[in-house]
């Protein structure tokens, strides 16, 4: 069945599609994104899920990696300066909470940072600014690659391999966090804090290839902690009303079955519904790398190998439980008053434990016992009715329980949600059930129900382990947002630099403007 015709087609409207979609848009072609749910979003998206006013984030909650990218620090699209997306920066912004209700705080200001890491240890207080100095280096050699397209990585590593901060790269990717951590700082509870921040990736703190992502840590002294005012889809929604400005369009409850390829090229996507919706110059597909290759497109359009290589890419060590909750009040913590005043808390069990739990994982034995808990609330109020609150309560958890498999956890995500609000309450003064106006629960089989692109309940798209990142993403001389079939590319999750809001639409864009023979440089100057 014959539909609209566009210059370029997105598939899929998670937040880094829309950003393909703005800047092909910006450059003037006819854009059309098309998304499976009612909402643009993806994973950064904001939905009334328990009461009417408590609004609750899906997915992502922070937005601190894309502060450092051209999009928003430039702000090339207009997002802040046109279309209503709007920063808050909470400090202090994070706290992490001990077995013994001791607490890191972390402070933008560095000194205050350094003065709540000398209660555990007044050698690591002396150590963190170093490493901070560190960091940036670290960062900024890795920086190279992060907003634009990842260079092959064979081409990667020779380069990095001719000085010696570039070494210094190369030993910190591939080694792990905790080695990194146990080699920086003494003290458990700065071990533990950074191998709890890396572990946000899903991956063990101790899986080789891990020790890039504690270097990220440093950003809540450098770009800062930050949230969307009215939510984490506030920057899908800038995102949409960009395109749409543009002349772009937006489809909704659209979802695609198939992409039609005829000749070796890429024609249109073919919906659920029958109609197709044609393709002048490209498809991006934002959707997951299995999904498009192993459900949407003919094997016999594909490389006879390309299909086996797709099925052997890995997903995250873990998934997460998710619950949206509506409070009364803001929690309050036993650890104390500047704890009360963070809007993202930590609750971390002591090394050996904490370690043990990712082990766990991987039998499919599940944990209540390290909950992270986001107050956006306490920094915006205007996610609530006046005077409450909205809580993100998150936990890692196993796809495939020992005992059951994923859809087991349609009997026990109650159960177990409970015990993780158990381990809050241990730490709390005011979380009993008297405080809870509303929940709504999120399992990682829920996930993957919810929105397919994250199989098996994988907010990561695939694992971002070192054989699947930089330009292994999705795999080994297809990191180039390229696919086998012309005029079909990639974005998002799948693609480099990962999950998470980095804002990696815009390393995309960059990339398929070329192939199409479009000035991306000029493009974003006017």
């Amino acid at each position: 069945m014959g539909g609209s015709e566009h210059d370029v087609v997105i598939a899929g409207g998670g937040h880094n599609g829309l950003i393909v979609g703005a800047y092909f848009a910006k450059a003037g072609l006819d854009v059309c994104v098309v998304e499976r749910q009612d909402k643009v979003g993806g994973g950064a998206i904001t939905r009334e899920w328990t009461l009417p006013g408590f609004k609750h984030d899906m997915a992502s909650m922070i937005h601190m990696t894309i502060q450092a990218n051209p999009l928003i620090h430039r702000d090339e699209l207009e997002l802040q300066s046109k279309y209503g997306l709007r920063y808050i920066f909470p400090d202090p912004a994070c706290a992490i909470i001990f077995p013994d209700q001791k607490a890191l705080v972390l402070y933008q200001d560095m000194d205050r940072t350094c003065e709540s890491i000398a209660q555990f240890s007044r050698k690591d207080a002396e150590a963190y600014p170093q490493f901070c100095e560190h960091a940036k280096m670290i960062l900024k050699t890795g920086a190279v690659s992060m907003f634009s397209p990842a260079a092959p990585f064979g081409r990667l590593v020779s380069f990095m391999d001719s000085s010696d901060g570039g070494r210094e790269y190369l030993r910190t990717i591939l080694s792990s966090t905790w080695d990194l951590a146990c080699e920086l700082f003494e003290s458990e509870q700065m071990r533990v804090a950074l191998a709890r921040f890396a572990s946000e990736v899903m991956i063990g703190p101790r899986e080789k290839g891990t020790g890039v992502y504690m270097f990220g840590f440093p950003h809540f002294q450098t770009w800062k902690v930050a949230i969307p005012e009215g939510g984490s889809g506030a920057l899908s929604d800038s995102l949409a009303a960009c395109i749409q400005d543009k002349g772009g369009t937006i489809r909704v409850s659209s979802p695609i079955k198939a992409i039609n390829v005829e000749g070796g090229e890429a024609k249109g996507v073919i919906l659920e519904s029958g109609e197709e919706v044609l393709a002048k110059k490209a498809i991006v597909s934002n959707l997951n790398v299995k999904q498009l290759f192993l459900q949407m497109l003919d094997p016999k359009d594909l490389p006879p190998d390309f299909p086996k290589k797709v099925r052997r890419i890995e997903q995250s060590s873990f998934m997460a439980l998710h619950q949206a909750v509506a409070l009364n009040e803001a929690p309050k913590y036993k650890a104390g008053e500047a704890v009360d005043e963070c809007f993202l808390i930590e609750i971390s069990p002591f090394q050996e434990e904490f370690l043990r739990i990712f082990e766990e994982f991987v039998y499919g034995i599940p944990s209540t016992k390290m909950p992270l808990l986001g107050v956006g609330t306490i920094a915006d109020p205007t996610r609530a009715p006046e005077g409450k609150h909205t809580l993100y309560l998150y936990h890692y958890e196993p796809y495939d329980l020992k005992d059951g498999g994923p859809t087991k956890w349609n009997e026990i995500k109650e159960e177990l949600a409970d015990g993780i609000m158990d381990t809050v309450r241990e730490h709390c003064t005011n979380m009993g059930p008297e405080n809870v106006l509303g929940r709504y629960l999120f399992s990682p089989y829920d996930i993957e129900q919810y929105n397919p692109a994250m199989v098996q309940g994988d907010i990561m798209h695939i694992g971002a382990f070192l054989t699947q990142y930089f330009s292994n993403r999705p795999l080994p001389g297809w990191g180039h947002y390229k696919t086998p079939v012309k005029k079909l590319y990639m974005c998002g999750a799948s693609t480099h630099p990962g999950a998470g809001i980095t804002g990696g639409g815009r390393a995309a864009t960059e990339a398929i403007m070329e192939d199409l023979g479009i000035d991306f440089r000029k493009m974003i100057k006017k």
